[in-house]
This record gives structure tokens, sequence and C-alpha cells, in this order.
């Protein structure tokens, strides 16, 4: 008997032997519940997007949203690589190709689409992946409470007009009804040559001095009057940041020691309300100039000869999630207009910036937007603020 079982037991394990060798060289054979040799890890797809920097923590939250849900291409889970950046840089690098050693771009995210068109981006332009608009966001005016007080209790019907009056008084703070120590009228936007929203102040600008809403002209941009204006605009910004995220970031820590007005998104306004508050002890006032400008930031796919046919189909996933409820709802909750006309920023949900700050400053609608100047104009605007550096 116990012979027997000896044998039974070496048949066994010889059996499992030779199927373990055979499945080695010609795969499983037959149903196999627990197959011998575990089956390869498929290559995921991995799309890198460059971003307007302006995006980075709803992108990141709504990225880690997407990924939780296991999203796959033919059997290939999907991985994201987000990179931020101006906006203005995007498209510079991605016409010319500059890389820096890293992975090319599958999907670039700007501001605004006024860069993908200024520079003839190369982007898939037609059909299911035709760029989109994934948020909005209009330009604004913060200031803190004190500031705003002294010099605008009521918002100005003539606003750039009264805050270009504002910086080129000499006497400063004291000639305005604002306190002794609080020195100059101080100003931030950012860098035109390198972020969207210092290139939207300037054209906000440039209309508001020609009386315009639409139609800016090369001529009008080389009217010498307007240099002659944007000039005491300019002499009282103490630096231009090339990111509008950065430049939000020093309004808060610097406090009104370095900026009484700063031209941000109302994205980055509403998101940073709290923190605000919080270090600097007083609130920040939200100012909407009459005429502004909304940026959309367009989800576009690069097309360019490195993207293949699962990161489109990947990239499409991931845009269909961006512009679905659930991210729109956490979209508002940075602070963003949804593009999503069922997910309102009039909603009472306790998360949503837009009623939690009303009384700072917040207006539900936007009355009025000034039309995106051509190619030519822009390119005259950046050439005039770039001559006023050399000078």
């Amino acid at each position: 008997m116990r012979r027997l079982s000896r044998i039974v037991a070496f048949g066994y394990i010889a059996l499992c032997l030779i199927v373990f060798g055979a499945s080695l060289l010609i795969g499983p054979l037959g149903y196999a519940p627990f197959p011998l040799v575990p089956a390869p890890a498929r290559v995921p797809v991995v799309l890198t997007i460059w971003y307007g920097s302006e995006k980075k923590e709803w992108m990141e939250a709504a990225s880690q949203r997407f990924l939780a849900s296991a999203p796959a291409v033919n059997g290939r889970p999907i991985q994201i690589q987000l990179q931020g950046m101006g906006s203005r840089e995007i498209a510079d690098r991605l016409v010319q190709r500059d890389w820096r050693d890293q992975p090319p771009p599958t999907v670039v995210s700007p501001a605004s689409a006024l860069w993908l068109d200024a520079v003839n981006a190369p982007i898939v332009r037609s059909g299911a992946d035709a760029p989109r608009p994934l948020v909005l966001s209009p330009l604004v005016v913060v200031s803190w409470e004190q500031r705003a007080q002294a010099l605008w209790p009521q918002p100005p019907a003539d606003f750039w007009n009264s805050l270009q009056a504002a910086l080129a008084n000499q006497q400063g703070w004291p000639a305005l009804g604002g306190n002794a120590s609080w020195g100059p009228v101080k100003f931030g936007h950012t860098s035109p040559l390198t972020s969207n929203s210092g290139t939207q102040a300037l054209m906000l600008m440039a209309y508001s001095f020609a009386k315009k809403s639409s139609g800016l002209s090369v001529a009008d941009v080389n009217n010498p009057a307007l240099a002659a204006w944007l000039d005491p605009i300019e002499r009282s910004v103490l630096s231009f940041s090339d990111s509008t995220g950065a430049l939000m970031d020093d309004v808060v820590r610097a406090g009104p020691a370095k900026y009484d007005f700063a031209v941000v998104y109302e994205n980055l306004a509403l998101q940073n309300m709290e923190a605000a508050r919080q270090r600097q002890g007083q609130a920040l006032r939200i100012f909407y100039p009459p005429a502004t400008m909304l940026s959309d930031h367009p989800y576009a796919v690069v097309d360019g000869s490195w993207v293949q046919a699962d990161q489109r189909a990947a990239a499409a996933q991931f845009r269909d999630f961006l512009v679905g409820a659930t991210a729109q709802a956490l979209a508002r909750q940075y602070g963003f207009r949804p593009v999503d006309p069922n997910v309102s920023i009039a909603a009472s949900d306790a998360d949503n910036p837009f009623t939690k700050y009303a009384a700072n400053g917040v207006q539900a609608s936007i009355a009025r937007q000034v039309e995106p100047p051509a190619p030519e104009v822009l390119n005259a605007l950046l050439q005039l603020w770039e001559n006023r550096l050399k000078h």
C-alpha cells in the first residue's frame, strides 16, 4: 500500500513538471484557473499633458479621480503625466518641438485658445478630437479690502482710467484717501511675453484706451499716446511673473507691502480667499472690468507623428471625463466656471466659492467681453510692451 502511494505521488509530481515545462514552451494547456506562469503586464498608454499652471490643483485632483477608475485602452492601462507652464511657453515650445529631453506632449491645454491660433500650433483642429473648452475663467483685478475701500468704495465706471490715474499720482496713497504709510500705489500683472493673463491685461488696457471692445487695430496700438498712458501703469509693477499662479501666490505671501492691486484669473482669486485672509489679516476684493476676457482652457490633442492611436483614444477618454459632471463640479470647487450648463455656479453647495465669497465682489454674470485681436495686432501689442523694457 505504501509503495502504491509513493508511485502515485511521484507520478503526480512528474505530471506537474511535464505540464509546467510545456506551458513554458507553448503556453497554457487548456483552462487554468491558477496559471503557473503569470500573464505579462500590458504596456501602459502614457498621456503627457502640458497645461496652463493656473489649472494645477484642478488638473491634479481630476486626474487622480480619473485614474482611480482604472481606465484602459485595448487592455492597456492609462497613465497621465502632467506638466504645468505658462500658456505662451506651451505654444512656443510645441511649435519649436522643444521637448528638453522629456517626452513630447500628447495634449496641450493653455489658458486660452488665443495662443494656439496665434502661433498656428500643430494640433488636431477638426473631427472628434478638435479642441474643446474645459472650463471658463474671466480676468479680474484683486485688491486688499482696505485699499479697495479707500480708492473705490463703489466700483468705478471708468475702471482702467481710474486705476491709471491712481498709479500715475506722484503723491501716492495720501492723495487718494489712504494711509501715508501705504506709500505709492502698487500694481501687479504677469509678463505679457510669457503669460496669458499678462497678455490679456495688456489687451484690456489697450481696448479701454481706444474706447473699443472690438476691432482693435495696429494703428490703435502704435498710437504714441497709448504708450505714454501705459507707462505709469507698468512702472508701478515691481516685478513681472511668468505665471499667473506664481503671481497669485506672491500676492498672498507679500500682501499690500508689494501689491495693492493685481490682475489675475477669477479662479485663482477664489482659491486664495481664505489663505489671503489668514496670511494678511484682511480680505481680498474682486473687481470685474466693464469689459473683460474669458479664458476657455482648450483641451487640444497634438497633431504629431509621435502621438499613437491608443494615446488619442486615451486622450479622448480623459477629455470626456474632464467635461463630465463630476469633474465640472470639482472645477467649480476650484473657482472655475463650468462649461457643463447643468453645473451651476449658483448652487448652494458649501464648497461653492461663487456663493461663499459673494460679499467679496463675485459676479455671477459677465456682462461684456472684448474681441480677441487679430494675430498682427497681438504681435504689435507685445512689441510695444517689449520696446518699453528696452528703454
